[in-house]
């Protein structure tokens, strides 16, 4: 991949890959810069130009408030608030708010099939954006992959397509909480764009904990375990980055609580349209790894446990 002209910063801190995305194709700040990021496990990318997420902020920022609104009788009511009522029994396994015990987070998940009909209009549009992203970066991606083109939609468990299960996911840390602020595991899919503005975030390299601080103007990517599995056999093997983040101090009200929010690629959970996560080899084609239901469950499970970490 070519090395994208005209950036004024082509390193990050601490040598993390940079790119951008630039008709189709991904387009990073330095020499071989995709192979140090496929073996990092994660990379920035530049947001799209012209993107507002001023919505996917707001509602970060207020979903785990209560809806009444605090100022008195007869306000507007703020659609960005109350949405502790939105639990799986409506919505489904693995959607819905959710407050860790072991972990600072409180959490909102939902899958692209409720956006309309649960999140604020604007942030419904705000996940469409972030999901056609998401998904133009992963065919980025796969298009410098030792994996055949013809196989793309079986491989990656159709989640190219609609049949993809595309979840955008919102995390509030809570300072007061004694707990730590997210446990160590891998995400589960094929590509994770995270939107991240406060320092905290980890990944594991070589047995030892690096900070991913934020760079404004940029999203980070981070590869997952599907991606990591089908690829592990080929020329361009590709890891899933272990990360964490770190415990959040009470700041006494001096600066807002910590936030992120992130739009995951899964596979789709129809088996009928998804047998599971395959491994590929070249000559030997694709081999069933996993049953993709199964293998989520483990990975959440083992995330929000005191006692687990949410790797295989």
């Amino acid at each position: 991949m070519s090395t994208a002209a005209g950036n004024p910063r082509t390193r990050t801190s601490r040598g993390w890959q940079l790119a951008e995305l630039h008709d189709g194709e991904l387009r990073f700040t330095v020499e071989d810069g995709l192979r140090h990021a496929l073996r990092d496990g994660f990379f920035y990318v530049r947001q799209p130009a012209g993107t507002d997420l001023s919505a996917g902020d707001r509602f970060a920022r207020s979903f785990y408030l209560p809806a009444e609104d605090p100022t008195g009788p007869g306000a507007p009511r703020d659609p960005y608030r109350g949405f502790h009522r939105w639990t799986a029994e409506q919505l489904g396994r693995h959607q819905g708010y959710f407050c860790r015990d072991a972990d600072q987070t409180e959490q909102f998940f939902l899958k692209s099939t409720w956006w309309d009909q649960v999140y604020p209009a604007a942030l419904a549009r705000q996940a469409e954006r972030m999901r056609d992203f998401a998904l133009a970066i992963q065919r980025a991606v796969l298009a410098r992959l030792d994996l055949p083109r013809e196989l793309w939609d079986q491989a990656t468990g159709h989640s190219l397509t609609p049949h993809g299960t595309h979840t955008l996911t919102f995390n509030h840390f809570r300072p007061e909480v004694a707990a730590r602020g997210l446990n160590i595991h891998k995400d589960s899919g094929w590509v994770t764009v995270l939107r991240s503005t406060e320092r905290g975030l980890e990944v594991d390299r070589d047995g030892a904990w690096h900070p991913i601080d934020p760079i404004p103007g940029t999203f980070i990517v981070n590869f997952g375990c599907a991606m990591e599995i089908l690829t592990r056999r080929t020329a361009t093997p590709v890891a899933a980055v272990a990360h964490r983040v770190v415990r959040q101090p009470p700041s006494g009200g001096a600066k807002p609580d910590r936030f992120s929010y992130a739009l995951f690629v899964d596979s789709s959970l129809d088996e009928s349209v998804c047998p599971g996560l395959f491994a590929y080899e070249a000559g030997r084609g694709l081999r069933l790894h996993a049953k993709f239901g199964a293998f989520l469950d483990d990975i959440l499970d083992n995330t929000y446990r005191e006692d687990t970490s949410g790797l295989y």
